[in-house]
């Protein structure tokens, strides 16, 4: 059964803005583990159908531990000015306006899927800001690092401890880092736009989020095997013969061409759908 977002508005540095009928998700009953989903548009029209089979998977993986799925679907802000990874950040803004009790937050990418046996990320994470680093491009991760870091002059952000966004789990202080997060974009979002859409090209959130966690959270991150996020699957050639599924627990179908993706995961989910039943 799906519920709908009641208007609420968040305060942000210069303005008010409003929300609307922004999303739906499955009810939920009180502080369970939240498995949350950005599944907006934006510039990639086969989300639609590719999110199916990501969805098939960690439905089982929710309904065997208890957790819950919450997806946002339509977007708060105009995701030209605020791309869907910056805006997967007011989770906890949308948990609240619904009343909603919570344990802990994991942030999803909606190109993933989880392996049937996957153990519950949660009880791994020790309660502490956990992810999977992500060192496969390092040209990429470098000129990334350097080019955000401006915004970031006294954090030191070493590219051996790079975590990929794909699988986020916050911690029990969570809400307080997705502030930071949140205001961190409305501050400077001319400059992060610039350098997303026109000067540096090195993703969104994703880099500046890696600097915001260093100086947050310190030491205190806690990293799982590249087992949880089996990232550039084609890059490693980790689809020859399926070895991904026999040898990683969350594959990511990241840096793939768009109109692949959703042909590449429904034939995932045909060969392995048998073990969710």
């Amino acid at each position: 059964m799906a519920i709908s977002l009641n208007r609420f508005s968040v305060s942000a540095s210069l303005t008010t803005f409003r929300f609307a009928e922004l999303l739906c998700f499955e009810i939920i009953q009180r502080n369970k583990n939240i498995l949350f989903f950005t599944a907006l548009k934006a510039n990639d029209p086969n989300m639609h159908d590719y999110m199916e089979w990501s969805l098939k998977t960690w439905r089982y993986y929710a309904k065997k531990y208890n957790c819950e799925l919450f997806i946002l679907e339509d977007p708060l802000y105009d995701t030209e000015w605020m791309r869907p990874t910056w805006q997967r950040w007011y989770v906890y803004d949308l948990l609240e306006a619904n009343n909603i009790e919570y344990n802990q937050v994991a942030l999803i990418d909606i190109d993933t899927m989880v392996h049937w046996d996957t153990p519950d990320i949660f009880e791994l994470s020790n309660n502490q800001y956990t992810g999977v680093i992500d060192d496969l491009s390092i040209e990429w991760t470098y000129n990334s690092i350097q080019g955000y870091k401006q915004f970031f002059p006294d954090v030191d952000l070493d590219w051996t401890k790079y975590i990929n966004n794909g699988i986020l789990v916050l911690p029990n202080n969570g809400k307080e880092f997705c502030n930071k997060v949140k205001q961190f974009y409305l501050d400077n979002v001319d400059e992060l736009r610039d350098l997303q859409h026109n000067s540096l090209k090195k993703g969104t959130d994703q880099t500046p989020i890696n600097y915001l966690a260093k100086d947050f959270f310190g030491d205190n991150i806690n990293y799982l095997s590249k087992k949880y996020n089996m990232t550039h699957m084609y890059k490693t050639h980790a689809f020859i013969e399926g070895i991904f599924i026999k040898c990683s627990y969350i594959w990511h179908y990241n840096g793939l061409p768009r109109e692949e993706r959703n042909g590449l995961m429904k034939q995932t989910w045909d060969l392995i759908k048998s073990n969710y039943e």
